[in-house]
């Protein structure tokens, strides 16, 4: 009980503090670094081949409120999953806690290999040529084989965490007792544009991890660079949204929101769509950074959900006020909203004319897990759409993989009509949805 009422003094203090401003500054110089960081000395991590007592698929029998809902296979690994598999050619590639990146056989769930790192791996792997990318808490970027899991290269890029408070989160009412996320590398043109815990954007080469460039912004980046025509967009903890030149780092123009900045920018439509903890969502002209709408969640919450955008409509959670929402994307206007009972965190996808996201919470409870519902379009003469719970798929906690959380953290991804998602009891779901 003790325990449960530092996470709420913890949380209220917190949320006090999130709603100051800061003040547009100028941004600090671009540093061009002419090479790759060279490999501490020591053992460096390897692939580990799959030994006679491998993880293995485990079949589960999860609660759902519709019998048609099925997980084909689970994978469990060695602690909590807050980061979003990527799958390749029939293979799913995922990060732990338990400090491995995971190679697994989508149709079977079956261990492909596994890579070793000195910490957490929250990051969500790139796959391109061949190679796997990702970003673990020891501090690396790594680029390793796809198919064996041997490492190709790997390049300091500063992202060193202190490993107790990454395993215990939600314990301190500082924003760093909830630094939980972690950037993960985007792809564009053979280079690799990813944000650090030393509060650099980095560019690499993809083949070699040759540091191309490194801009500083004024705080951590835990958020995930877009690269869209030319141009890269991604938040700071600083507060603001930066868009930089994707070939020489230089800045284009840097806009300051309000609040500190985890989630993934979304560019659609002329604009750049991005939320953080002042708990808006914000639409940004994609040549000025100047702010087109901004909707407000009217509480003093954070956003650490990423937005997604279909028919005209742009749908993200939210963290304290527990709500899925639906914006007007020209006019940031209210379409619908859902109370889900939980943080939702992830990024909402449209699966068979649903929208799924994950929610989480700091107990066990039927509302952890993952949520599927019904978009039904507004009535003839009304503005609301509603979003009408259709079912969900609760994830037990287990306090040993996921620290003081439960549920689900992180996004999804669809094919073939399976969905793949972590979840913070340690496991990998591959779930079959009914058409």
């Amino acid at each position: 009980m003790k325990k449960r009422f530092r996470h709420v003094a913890g949380l209220l203090l917190l949320l006090v503090s999130a709603g100051s401003t800061l003040s547009a500054c100028q941004p600090r110089p671009m540093t061009v670094i002419p090479s790759a960081t060279p490999a501490p000395t020591g053992i460096p991590p390897t692939a580990t081949p799959i030994p006679s007592a491998a993880p293995r698929p485990t079949a589960t029998a999860q609660r759902t409120s519709n019998p048609n809902i099925q997980a084909r296979w689970t994978f469990q690994t060695g602690a909590a999953v807050w980061g979003t598999p990527t799958i390749s050619a029939g293979t799913i590639y995922l990060g732990s806690d338990d400090r491995n990146l995971y190679a697994i056989e989508a149709q079977t769930g079956q261990l492909k290999w596994k890579f070793t790192t000195q910490g957490l791996v929250r990051s969500r792997p790139a796959i391109a040529a061949g190679l796997v990318y990702f970003a673990s808490d020891d501090g690396y970027l790594y680029a390793v084989d796809a198919g064996t899991g041997k490492q190709t290269w790997r390049v300091d890029i500063g992202n060193a965490t202190e490993l107790e408070k990454r395993e215990h989160l939600g314990s301190s009412p500082d924003p760093s007792g909830y630094d939980y996320l972690q950037s993960s590398p985007a792809l564009a043109d053979g280079q690799v544009y990813v944000g650090s815990a030393d509060g650099k954007v980095y560019a690499l080469a993809a083949n070699s991890g040759e540091i191309n460039w490194a801009f500083e912004t004024g705080d951590r980046v835990r958020a995930t660079p877009t690269v869209d025509n030319g141009t890269v967009y991604v938040g700071s903890w600083d507060k603001s949204v930066y868009a930089l030149d994707a070939l020489t780092g230089q800045l284009r123009w840097k806009s300051p929101i309000g609040g500190q900045v985890q989630t993934t920018a979304l560019v659609a439509n002329g604009l750049v769509y991005c939320a953080s903890r002042k708990a808006s969502v914000v639409a940004l002209e994609v040549q000025t950074g100047e702010i087109k709408w901004e909707f407000s969640y009217g509480h003093n919450m954070w956003v650490e959900s990423s937005p997604s955008l279909a028919n005209g409509v742009i749908y993200i959670g939210s963290s304290g006020n527990m709500k899925i929402y639906a914006l007007d994307s020209q006019t940031g206007a209210l379409r619908g909203y859902f109370d889900a009972r939980a943080f939702s965190w992830s990024t909402p996808a449209i699966v068979h004319e649903t929208l799924v996201t994950g929610c989480t919470n700091y107990r066990s409870t039927e509302d952890n897990g993952l949520l599927g519902l019904e978009i039904v379009p507004a009535k003839p003469g009304e503005k609301l759409l509603t979003l009408a719970e259709k079912w969900r798929f609760p994830i037990e906690e287990t306090l040993e993989a996921g620290g003081d959380w439960s549920g689900v953290a992180s996004s999804l991804i669809v094919v073939d009509g399976v969905i793949y998602f972590g979840g913070l009891d340690g496991r990998l779901y591959a779930l079959t949805l009914p058409h």
